[in-house]
Parts: C-alpha cells; sequence; structure tokens
C-alpha cells in the first residue's frame, strides 16, 4: 500500500509546479544561498507572532470565559524568549511593538461581538494512590492539528493534514472555523481556496470566517474585516472527489519518480527566480549531481503540526 500525506500547501506547491514540489518534499533540498536562507520575512514573521496573541488569548478565554484577563494573559507572552529558542519572531522591536498594539485593537473592536472558542472533552488517565483514573477536561480547539482519511484502498492510503487556527460557536449554536490572515498589504483571498475546501472537508463544517487583519499605518474600515464564507454538501463531495484525483496523480509521480516542469513557474519564486532553476535547466544528469551536493543542503521535513 502506498501512504500520501499531503497538507494544503503542499497540495498547492504541486499544482505551481510537480518538480519544485518533489525538489522541496521529498528531495528535501534548498539553496545554499545567504539571500534564501534568511529567516522568514517581516510579514510571515509578523504574522506569526500576531497568530500567537491570538492564540494565547483565544485558549485563555475557553478557559477562563474573561476576557480582560485573557487578553492581559496574552499581553503577557515574550517574542524576546521564544526567540531564544527557536527563533519563530525575528522582528525589530518597533514592528514587534506594532504587531502588538494591533492586537490590542482587535481586541477592541471585536469586543462587543467576539466569537466564542468551542471546547472538546479530553480524556486522560491518572494514578492516584494506585488506582487508575479517568477525568475529562474541556480543551479549546484553538490551533488545532487534524490528520483526515481521504481515501484507503488495498492501493492507497491518502491523508489529509492541516493545523485550523480556530474553531467556535456562534450566538445562534452554530459551528464553524475560522482562519486568521494578517496582512500587510491588503488584499482578499479567493474564498474557495485549496485551504479552505480541505478544511471544510476535514472538520465537515460548511461555515467558515476567513478573519483579516491588517497591518495598515491606520485604522480604517478595511483593517479588521471578518468575511464568512460557506461550503455545501455537494460542494464538498465533488471537491472531495477531484482531491482524491489529485492523490492518485501524485501517487503516481512519486512511484514512478517523474515529475512534470512547469516551465512557466520558474520565473516566480522568492527574490525572482524560482531556487531550483540551476537543477531544471541543467539536462546532464552528472551535472545535475554535482550542482545538487555543491549548492543545496537538506531540509526538515515539513508538517503542518
Amino acid at each position: 500500500m502506498q501512504t500520501l500525506i499531503m497538507d494544503s500547501s503542499q497540495i498547492s506547491q504541486w499544482y505551481e509546479c510537480s518538480q519544485r514540489w518533489a525538489n522541496r518534499g521529498l528531495i528535501a533540498i534548498n539553496k545554499q544561498d545567504p539571500e534564501l536562507t534568511l529567516q522568514p520575512g517581516e510579514a510571515m514573521a509578523a504574522g506569526t507572532l500576531g497568530h500567537k496573541y491570538l492564540e494565547i488569548y483565544y485558549q485563555a478565554l475557553a478557559a477562563t470565559g474573561d476576557r480582560d484577563a485573557s487578553a492581559l494573559y496574552a499581553y503577557g507572552f515574550n517574542p524576546d524568549a521564544e526567540d531564544q529558542a527557536d527563533e519563530n519572531f525575528p522582528l525589530n522591536p518597533e514592528l514587534r511593538s506594532f504587531v502588538r498594539t494591533r492586537f490590542s485593537d482587535y481586541l477592541t473592536n471585536y469586543r462587543a461581538g467576539d466569537y466564542t472558542p468551542a471546547t472538546k472533552k479530553v480524556h486522560t488517565v491518572s494514578t492516584k494512590n494506585g488506582t487508575l483514573c479517568d477525568s475529562y477536561a474541556l480543551a479549546p480547539l484553538v490551533e488545532k492539528g487534524f490528520s483526515y482519511k481521504l481515501y484507503e484502498s488495498s492501493e492507497y492510503l491518502f491523508i489529509l493534514e492541516g493545523r485550523i487556527d480556530f474553531m467556535g460557536v456562534a450566538q445562534d449554536g452554530t459551528y464553524f472555523w475560522m482562519d486568521h490572515k494578517w496582512q500587510f498589504k491588503e488584499h482578499n483571498l479567493y474564498p474557495k481556496s485549496i485551504q479552505f475546501r480541505n478544511y471544510s472537508l476535514a472538520t465537515g463544517l460548511n461555515l467558515a470566517v476567513i478573519n483579516y487583519i491588517r497591518l495598515h499605518k491606520t485604522i480604517s474600515k478595511n483593517t479588521f474585516v471578518q468575511q464568512p464564507l460557506s461550503f455545501s454538501a455537494y460542494e464538498l463531495r465533488c471537491w472531495k472527489e477531484e482531491l482524491i484525483d489529485i492523490y492518485v496523480q501524485i501517487a503516481k509521480q512519486v512511484r514512478e519518480q517523474n515529475f512534470p516542469k512547469n516551465r512557466a513557474s520558474c520565473g516566480h519564486g522568492w527574490g525572482g527566480f524560482c531556487q531550483f532553476v540551476p537543477l531544471c535547466d541543467e539536462w546532464n544528469p552528472s551535472i545535475r549531481e554535482i550542482i545538487k551536493k555543491r549548492d543545496f543542503m537538506p531540509q526538515k521535513e515539513w508538517r503542518p503540526w
């Protein structure tokens, strides 16, 4: 049985160019160039920090129900301490302060009508006086990873993975998922994207919200926007069939080690050209291996959670 585990970003990368996807995910290489191996850009790092504030806040809110106390708890987060461990937030002090201020603006903006995080019972077993005891606690559905069995047969096992920012309950009791999007440059995302289709398929929830938080210098009507979207049951059934077909195509390419190049995507990459152009433009297999060993290095396998 051939097992294939993918997330939304990997599927999108495969759509762009299957050879680039193979280089990133299977060969696991990355150009050894200071301009291409920097820490994530400021926009990505700012979004990561903003996500962290929201994660801490909503987890505390689910536990306490107290918005003021939860906000204070989130404000106490120290990015400098985190940086010493994994350098997730490579931002200058001014930009860090700006993200924190915008998080505060976000809480003020939605104070009267913010969503409530959903929770689920989590079972744990502990030992007390030599006796096994069952206990249940409510865990907030905030920044939760998932592994969804998309398809299984004697030939294939297809798993869809991802990490959902927030699952909540509306005032009428309807459950939905929400994805936070921190943006320096304002733009609206395609509401039927691969990522959003996958989230609804995996959760079984038809309703969702794109939570835009824009880093405008001054707050405007578009700084905070919560855009609702929905998928019908029929849409999700059709998407599941299409997604299974995509997995089959990828599985065949992996099995045959044949990844077609999309030459139209060579001019699109971080900082200019795709970093794998030197490999794809070299027709001599021996020279290609020399370039790979000289200019590229192994990377950690990407998993969403």
